[in-house]
């Protein structure tokens, strides 16, 4: 077992109410040394999957009603804040991982903005080009200044292009990233909008070097694949827990499988258990663990066995920032045993990785009628979680605006999107160093 397991579990005994970092840590595991805290909540988070698979960038975007009503505005304070705040939000992106911001031309022809830039930033000019003297600041910075799709010979200094997928969808798409490929090789392409996971893993295969979009899939007919053995083990120690079944009875499922024992041991034996004597047998292990403990860590296995698709590691990911993302939500609302929308979040994914509809996925399962429920039909006290959690990779700002309003409104919203992304990105890299 990855040893980003070993941080999913454990919380602290004490939970101050209020507060940044304890929102941050209060479900995840607190391993040694505990991972930085994401940087302050600005804007919109979007991932980008890279070559590896996995999330390697974020596309970090003012809400489009933001943007809109300072390109409305004359140029002023407020808008160069705003924009120096999103460029200061994308330096300071976790993990090494690259950041996508976009920004009108003529607010980077401001100092103050610039200076906010860093290396590792990807930078988009919107409406045309800054000044010369503006853009070699940006790249004194280290600063990559890309352009929009467009003829080729046109754009002899971009560092990037970013693509758009459109009405023409993703053919369309690789069709430009193709005609960019043949004129400038070796030009990073970064292609946006795409409307599923499965159009990502093919721009992705053509070449593209980050693409991003919904993290849904097409219509799924049938199973393309059987349940893998470790996910069905899985499966059953879930069921047992489900059931109530004896303690010994789970030890015992989990001794009979070699790899799934050592895991457990590995996993109790952690920094994040912090005891001062060692755990050798699975049973103790089980005792450690707790019974609601080690269905939570099952769950996450259950993703990690499903695993076997080109974007795997980007949905193991997401599904992590989903699932914390709902916790989140449901103790700002003071919700008991929060950490079952934690299991929702992560298994509203499962189908994705398996590749087969949603409710075969499930069907190996036993689940109370509210989580299938939620999960199936989005119906349901728990369905509002779901619901805003998918409109967040959405476009429509009225809608998610009267979404989040339960909870305080878009940017209290966003501010625990951005917590769970930064706190599924520490579990990540922990095991898988940076992307």
């Amino acid at each position: 077992m990855r040893d980003w397991f070993s941080r999913l579990l454990r919380r602290p005994e004490a939970e101050p109410a209020a507060s940044a970092a304890t929102a941050a840590a209060g479900v995840a595991v607190t391993a040694a040394p505990a991972a930085p805290l994401p940087a302050p909540a600005f804007g919109q988070r979007k991932p980008l999957v890279g070559r590896s698979g996995r999330v390697e960038a974020f596309e970090l975007r003012l809400p489009g009603l933001i943007e809109q009503r300072l390109a409305e505005a004359s140029a002023g304070a407020a808008g160069a804040a705003h924009y120096a705040a999103l460029l200061a939000a994308a330096a300071g992106v976790q993990g090494g991982r690259q950041a996508l911001a976009q920004v009108p031309f003529q607010w980077l022809d401001r100092p103050g903005v610039i200076a906010q830039a860093a290396k590792g930033v990807l930078l988009l000019p919107l409406g045309g080009m800054p000044g010369v003297a503006s853009l070699q600041a940006l790249h004194a910075r280290g600063v990559r200044v890309g352009v929009p799709d467009g003829p080729p010979e046109r754009a002899p200094g971009a560092e990037f292009v970013l693509l758009r997928a459109s009405a023409g969808g993703v053919d369309t798409l690789l069709l430009s990233a193709q005609r960019w490929s043949e004129a400038r090789p070796g030009l990073p392409l970064v292609a946006l909008g795409l409307e599923n996971i499965d159009d990502v893993e093919r721009a992705l295969a053509s070449g593209i070097a980050y693409a991003g979009g919904r993290f849904n899939a097409a219509d799924i007919a049938a199973p393309t694949r059987p349940l893998q053995a470790a996910a069905v083990r899985i499966c059953a120690l879930l069921n047992d827990l489900a059931l109530d079944r004896d303690t010994a009875i789970v030890a015992a499922a989990v001794r009979a499988d070699v790899a799934l024992s050592y895991r457990l041991l590995r996993y109790a034996n952690s920094p994040a258990i912090g005891l001062t004597r060692g755990v050798e047998t699975v049973e103790n292990a089980v005792l450690v663990l707790g019974r609601a403990e080690l269905g939570r860590w099952l769950s996450v296995m259950l993703l990690s066995a499903a695993a076997g698709r080109q974007a795997s590691g980007a949905l193991q990911e997401e599904a992590l920032a989903r699932g914390r993302l709902l916790e989140l939500l449901a103790r700002a609302r003071g919700v008991e045993q929060a950490d079952r929308l934690f299991t929702i979040g992560l298994l509203s994914r499962l189908h994705l990785l398996l590749q087969m509809p949603l409710r075969a996925a499930l069907e190996p399962l036993r689940m109370s009628d509210e989580a299938r429920r939620a999960l199936l039909d989005r119906a349901g006290p728990w369905a509002d979680y779901l619901t805003l959690a998918d409109e967040i990779e959405g476009d429509d700002e009225d809608r998610f605006g009267a979404l989040c309003r339960p909870w305080g409104g878009i940017d209290a919203v966003l501010a625990l999107a951005e917590q769970a992304w930064g706190w599924a990105a520490g579990v990540t890299q922990s095991s898988t160093g940076p992307a």
